[in-house]
């Protein structure tokens, strides 16, 4: 079985030119090319890089990220390409070393304490970030909600990692690591800086340990981790390693932060376009939550999120058309024929571009790309429908599935619940938005939104 080829692939320079001159809209155009080889897989050529197969159906998914698991590594390039900032943590290694990496992190995901202090701060922070909104909507002003949200999500995960307050809401000027994480990606010398934050605050919590002066008030990553290595073999027989830590930290970091502050921004835009989803949103509060809807409370506990559906389903199916990770790739270490016949040869790359994949009609139906949370709802019961991680493929799928994603869904449920309860977020120029290209999905340029309280009848 051969693999096609697009229509637009030029002799000797093959897709090259498309490559250096797509990146504005790269994930559309690779939906382009799925929808033209309908779900088939096809093959693009760069110079100087791998033969990349792109894939676009659960099937393949499924033989990529479960079945031959372990013939689809990340890979040297790309794991030595993000090594900068991400170290040897759990997104930038294959091997031992996520395994090591993925057990380590596996132990603190599933620790009560750390459940219950990132509810504690989310909910906490989430009421200075209505008010920040409330506060602009008093003074008529506009705002711009994506970098309000990314720092309201690097004042929390710098809470819920280090145990410390950056106060990156409350001042204008950002701090000097959320400036460094905000461009890593592009200017990777940017990485001493977030090393030495980092760094810093780990030598700082060791030497607390060492003079017993525990630190009061919710438990965070860095202090679980040590108390973790305290209790270890580990810690009778050798020295510790800041760095090891360090890459730990700042992997959860990067993950958590970037991707909710992204879900957040594209969710609000889907709400502007769809405000018929926001009405639905509020009446499910005021059935479930009425205390919320008044203003009785400021936030909705962990226990009360969990019971609204609706919401759970609006923001599955705005990740399901902006997922986090827009395309994600895998290097072949052997040849292997895929369950549908396809052949892939050592040392090609398989990519699935998740932007696109979730709007295809082959695997979503006729109308993949219209936002419409009814698709998540049973329509008998009214119970949430749990698709196949190989099909909602907006955590990852298989060995490597997002530990936090059900963490994630219930913070972003807190926070959304706050804010729609008591305010109207509406973007403007929703139509003029789109995506920067990066390894994540951001908002390219300001997302800017008037705010207007909401007052329930």
């Amino acid at each position: 079985m051969s693999i096609a080829v697009p229509p637009s692939t030029l002799p000797i320079i093959n897709n090259t030119i498309e490559f250096a001159t797509r990146t504005d809209d790269f994930h559309d155009w690779l939906f382009s090319l799925c929808e033209h080889f309908q779900g088939k897989p096809f093959l693009l050529r760069a110079h100087g890089q791998p033969d990349m197969v792109v894939l676009s159906t659960p099937e393949s998914v499924e033989d990529v990220f479960k079945t031959h698991f372990e013939n689809f590594p990340k890979g040297k390039y790309q794991c030595e390409n993000m090594r900068d900032m991400l170290g040897n943590g759990i997104f930038a290694s294959d091997g031992a070393t996520w395994f090591h990496q993925r057990k380590v992190a596996s132990n603190l995901f599933t620790t009560r304490s750390l459940r219950e202090s990132m509810t504690q701060s989310i909910r906490k922070h989430a009421v200075t970030l209505r008010r920040v909104l409330h506060d602009a909507g008093v003074q008529q002003n506009t705002i711009d909600i994506f970098k309000l949200f990314n720092r309201f999500t690097i004042e929390a995960f710098a809470e819920i990692g280090f145990g410390i307050s950056m106060k990156t809401m409350e001042v204008e000027e950002e701090h000097p690591f959320q400036t460094a994480f905000d461009r890593v990606q592009r200017l990777t010398m940017l990485r001493f800086t977030i090393d030495r934050t980092v760094l810093d605050i780990i030598a700082e919590s060791i030497q607390r340990r060492q003079t017993n002066e525990h630190r009061d008030g919710p438990a965070d990553i860095v202090s679980l981790f040590l108390d973790q290595y305290d209790n270890s073999p580990e810690s009778k027989t050798g020295e510790f390693d800041p760095q090891y830590l360090r890459d730990i930290v700042v992997n959860f970091l990067i993950a958590g932060r970037d991707t909710t502050a992204q879900a957040l921004s594209w969710f609000f835009l889907n709400l502007t376009r769809y405000p018929d989803v926001a009405t639905k949103i509020r009446s499910e509060i005021m059935e479930v939550v009425p205390e919320l809807m008044t203003g009785t409370i400021d936030t909705p506990t962990m226990e009360q999120v969990q019971r609204l559906t609706y919401l759970e389903a609006a923001l599955k199916e705005s990740l399901h058309l902006y997922p986090a990770v827009p395309f994600t790739t895998k290097l072949a270490m052997n040849d292997v024929v895929l369950s549908d016949g396809t052949p892939i040869h050592q040392g090609q790359v398989v990519t699935i571009p998740e932007y696109a994949y979730n709007r295809m009609q082959h695997v979503w139906g006729p109308d993949a790309a219209t936002y419409n949370p009814e698709r998540w709802i049973e329509p008998d019961t009214g119970k949430l429908i749990n698709y196949s991680a190989f099909k909602f493929f907006a955590f990852n799928a298989g060995p490597r599935i997002c530990l936090g994603m059900n963490l994630a869904l219930l913070e972003m449920k807190i926070v959304v619940a706050s804010l729609v309860s008591s305010l109207t977020i509406e973007v403007l120029d929703p139509k003029k938005l789109t995506y920067d290209f990066s390894l994540t999905l951001p908002v390219k340029g300001e997302m800017r939104a008037s705010i207007t309280p909401y007052k329930s009848a």
